[in-house]
Protein backbone atom coordinates (compact mmCIF):
# COMPACT_ATOMS: atom_id res chain seq x y z
CA UNK A 1 0.00 0.00 0.00
CA UNK A 2 1.13 3.12 -1.03
CA UNK A 3 -0.60 6.52 0.23
CA UNK A 4 0.86 9.54 -1.43
CA UNK A 5 0.01 12.97 0.24
CA UNK A 6 0.63 16.16 -1.60
CA UNK A 7 2.56 18.95 -0.21
CA UNK A 8 -0.79 21.14 -1.00
CA UNK A 9 -3.06 19.19 1.58
CA UNK A 10 0.01 20.07 4.70
CA UNK A 11 -1.18 22.56 7.48
CA UNK A 12 0.94 25.33 7.70
CA UNK A 13 1.09 27.10 10.92
CA UNK A 14 2.68 31.06 11.11
CA UNK A 15 4.75 32.76 14.12
CA UNK A 16 7.11 35.67 14.12
CA UNK A 17 9.71 34.83 11.40
CA UNK A 18 8.75 31.26 11.30
CA UNK A 19 6.59 29.43 8.36
CA UNK A 20 6.15 25.86 9.02
CA UNK A 21 4.21 22.74 7.25
CA UNK A 22 2.84 19.92 8.93
CA UNK A 23 2.49 16.52 7.47
CA UNK A 24 0.61 15.26 10.67
CA UNK A 25 -1.78 16.97 12.95
CA UNK A 26 0.09 19.79 15.16
CA UNK A 27 -1.32 22.45 17.81
CA UNK A 28 -4.56 23.75 16.50
CA UNK A 29 -4.67 21.57 13.12
CA UNK A 30 -6.23 18.43 14.93
CA UNK A 31 -7.06 16.03 12.94
CA UNK A 32 -7.57 12.45 14.92
CA UNK A 33 -7.32 10.25 11.92
CA UNK A 34 -3.90 11.70 11.12
CA UNK A 35 -1.89 11.95 14.92
CA UNK A 36 1.12 9.49 12.92
CA UNK A 37 2.45 6.69 11.33
CA UNK A 38 3.95 3.72 12.87
CA UNK A 39 6.10 5.34 15.33
CA UNK A 40 6.42 8.67 13.40
CA UNK A 41 4.34 11.32 15.30
CA UNK A 42 5.61 14.05 13.74
CA UNK A 43 7.05 15.52 9.68
CA UNK A 44 7.35 19.09 9.71
CA UNK A 45 9.31 21.71 7.31
CA UNK A 46 10.44 25.06 9.10
CA UNK A 47 11.24 28.18 7.46
CA UNK A 48 13.09 30.15 9.58
CA UNK A 49 13.71 33.74 8.89
CA UNK A 50 17.03 35.54 9.54
CA UNK A 51 17.67 35.83 13.72
CA UNK A 52 14.38 34.05 14.26
CA UNK A 53 13.65 30.75 15.87
CA UNK A 54 11.72 27.90 18.36
CA UNK A 55 12.40 29.64 21.93
CA UNK A 56 13.19 27.23 24.67
CA UNK A 57 10.67 24.40 25.21
CA UNK A 58 10.36 21.16 26.60
CA UNK A 59 10.05 17.45 25.03
CA UNK A 60 9.63 13.58 26.64
CA UNK A 61 9.51 10.56 25.36
CA UNK A 62 10.55 11.41 21.77
CA UNK A 63 13.07 10.89 19.47
CA UNK A 64 13.87 13.93 16.82
CA UNK A 65 15.74 14.07 13.83
CA UNK A 66 16.17 17.60 12.08
CA UNK A 67 17.93 17.68 8.22
CA UNK A 68 19.03 21.47 7.06
CA UNK A 69 18.35 21.86 3.41
CA UNK A 70 19.79 26.08 3.75
CA UNK A 71 21.22 27.71 6.20
CA UNK A 72 22.77 26.79 10.24
CA UNK A 73 20.59 25.41 12.74
CA UNK A 74 21.64 26.55 16.14
CA UNK A 75 20.53 24.03 18.93
CA UNK A 76 21.04 24.92 22.39
CA UNK A 77 19.67 22.18 25.45
CA UNK A 78 19.22 21.74 29.00
CA UNK A 79 21.76 18.98 29.28
CA UNK A 80 24.85 21.25 27.77
CA UNK A 81 24.08 20.41 24.35
CA UNK A 82 25.38 23.62 22.01
CA UNK A 83 25.57 22.99 18.08
CA UNK A 84 25.67 24.36 14.70
CA UNK A 85 24.31 22.14 12.06
CA UNK A 86 24.62 22.83 8.45
CA UNK A 87 23.32 21.01 5.43
CA UNK A 88 24.66 17.45 4.94
CA UNK A 89 24.70 16.27 9.10
CA UNK A 90 21.70 15.10 10.90
CA UNK A 91 20.78 16.49 14.41
CA UNK A 92 19.32 13.80 16.66
CA UNK A 93 17.89 14.25 19.59
CA UNK A 94 16.42 12.14 22.48
CA UNK A 95 14.42 13.67 24.53
CA UNK A 96 14.11 10.81 27.08
CA UNK A 97 12.61 11.07 30.44
CA UNK A 98 12.56 15.07 29.60
CA UNK A 99 14.48 17.94 28.37
CA UNK A 100 14.15 21.69 27.02
CA UNK A 101 15.86 23.17 24.15
CA UNK A 102 15.82 26.25 21.68
CA UNK A 103 16.30 25.58 17.74
CA UNK A 104 17.34 28.81 15.88
CA UNK A 105 18.35 30.36 13.18
CA UNK A 106 22.50 30.69 13.49
CA UNK A 107 22.42 33.92 11.12
CA UNK A 108 21.20 36.95 11.06
CA UNK A 109 21.07 37.75 7.55
CA UNK A 110 20.84 34.42 5.99
CA UNK A 111 17.35 32.11 5.85
CA UNK A 112 17.29 28.81 7.47
CA UNK A 113 15.30 25.99 6.04
CA UNK A 114 15.35 22.48 8.06
CA UNK A 115 13.31 19.26 8.04
CA UNK A 116 12.22 17.42 11.19
CA UNK A 117 11.16 13.79 12.00
CA UNK A 118 9.98 13.00 15.07
CA UNK A 119 9.24 9.89 16.09
CA UNK A 120 8.12 7.86 20.12
CA UNK A 121 10.74 7.38 21.79
CA UNK A 122 11.94 5.76 25.35
CA UNK A 123 11.41 7.48 28.78
CA UNK A 124 15.41 7.50 29.22
CA UNK A 125 18.12 9.84 29.90
CA UNK A 126 18.08 12.76 27.33
CA UNK A 127 20.93 12.51 24.26
CA UNK A 128 21.76 14.07 21.26
CA UNK A 129 24.45 13.54 18.52
CA UNK A 130 25.78 14.82 15.26
CA UNK A 131 25.62 12.00 12.55
CA UNK A 132 25.71 10.94 8.47
CA UNK A 133 22.59 10.89 7.15
CA UNK A 134 21.89 7.00 7.83
CA UNK A 135 21.16 5.71 10.97
CA UNK A 136 19.68 3.66 12.91
CA UNK A 137 17.06 4.77 15.43
CA UNK A 138 14.00 3.86 17.53
CA UNK A 139 12.65 0.70 15.30
CA UNK A 140 13.53 1.71 11.99
CA UNK A 141 15.98 3.55 9.94
CA UNK A 142 15.97 7.30 9.04
CA UNK A 143 18.39 7.75 5.42
CA UNK A 144 18.69 10.79 3.40
CA UNK A 145 18.91 9.34 -0.48
CA UNK A 146 19.49 11.14 -3.81
CA UNK A 147 18.84 8.68 -6.01
CA UNK A 148 19.88 10.27 -9.46
CA UNK A 149 20.34 6.46 -10.01
CA UNK A 150 17.77 3.46 -9.05
CA UNK A 151 17.55 2.93 -5.33
CA UNK A 152 15.72 -0.10 -4.09
CA UNK A 153 14.09 0.13 -0.79
CA UNK A 154 13.08 -3.64 0.74
CA UNK A 155 9.45 -3.62 2.42
CA UNK A 156 8.90 -2.77 5.83
CA UNK A 157 5.75 -2.64 8.13
CA UNK A 158 5.44 1.46 7.89
CA UNK A 159 7.53 3.68 5.76
CA UNK A 160 7.42 7.32 5.02
CA UNK A 161 9.30 8.59 1.87
CA UNK A 162 9.43 12.83 1.63
CA UNK A 163 10.76 15.22 -0.54
CA UNK A 164 12.69 17.77 0.42
CA UNK A 165 14.01 18.87 -2.51
CA UNK A 166 13.21 19.06 -6.33
CA UNK A 167 11.58 15.42 -7.77
CA UNK A 168 11.53 11.69 -7.74
CA UNK A 169 9.94 8.93 -9.59
CA UNK A 170 8.29 6.37 -6.28
CA UNK A 171 6.90 3.29 -7.80
CA UNK A 172 6.46 5.13 -11.34
CA UNK A 173 4.66 7.64 -9.33
CA UNK A 174 6.04 11.40 -9.74
CA UNK A 175 6.68 13.14 -6.61
CA UNK A 176 7.45 16.80 -6.18
CA UNK A 177 8.98 18.75 -3.47
CA UNK A 178 7.17 18.87 -0.22
CA UNK A 179 5.36 15.67 -1.17
CA UNK A 180 5.15 12.94 0.74
CA UNK A 181 4.14 8.95 0.94
CA UNK A 182 3.01 6.54 3.43
CA UNK A 183 3.93 3.17 3.08
CA UNK A 184 3.32 -0.94 4.21
CA UNK A 185 4.52 -3.80 3.39
CA UNK A 186 5.61 -2.28 -0.07
CA UNK A 187 9.37 -2.79 -1.98
CA UNK A 188 10.38 0.92 -3.30
CA UNK A 189 11.82 2.25 -6.35
CA UNK A 190 13.18 6.07 -6.34
CA UNK A 191 14.74 7.48 -8.83
CA UNK A 192 15.18 11.68 -9.78
CA UNK A 193 16.90 14.26 -9.21
CA UNK A 194 15.47 15.27 -5.76
CA UNK A 195 16.48 15.24 -2.11
CA UNK A 196 14.41 12.37 -0.58
CA UNK A 197 13.90 11.75 3.66
CA UNK A 198 12.87 7.95 4.12
CA UNK A 199 12.67 6.01 7.28
CA UNK A 200 11.45 2.75 7.59
CA UNK A 201 10.22 -0.33 10.28
CA UNK A 202 13.45 -2.70 10.92
CA UNK A 203 12.24 -5.76 12.30
CA UNK A 204 15.61 -6.78 13.41
CA UNK A 205 16.24 -3.64 15.73
CA UNK A 206 12.33 -4.24 17.40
Amino acid sequence: MIEVRRATTRFASVQPGITSWHCFSSGAHYDPANTGFGSVIALDEHAVAAGAGFGRHAHRGVEILSWVLAGTLSHEDGAGGLERIGPGTVLYQSAGSGIEHIEANASGTEPLRFVQLVLLGPVAAPQHSLSEPSLEVGDGKFEVLVPTRPVEVAAAAHAIVFVARGSVLLNGQRLSAGDSARIRDTALRLQGNGVVLTWRSIPSVR
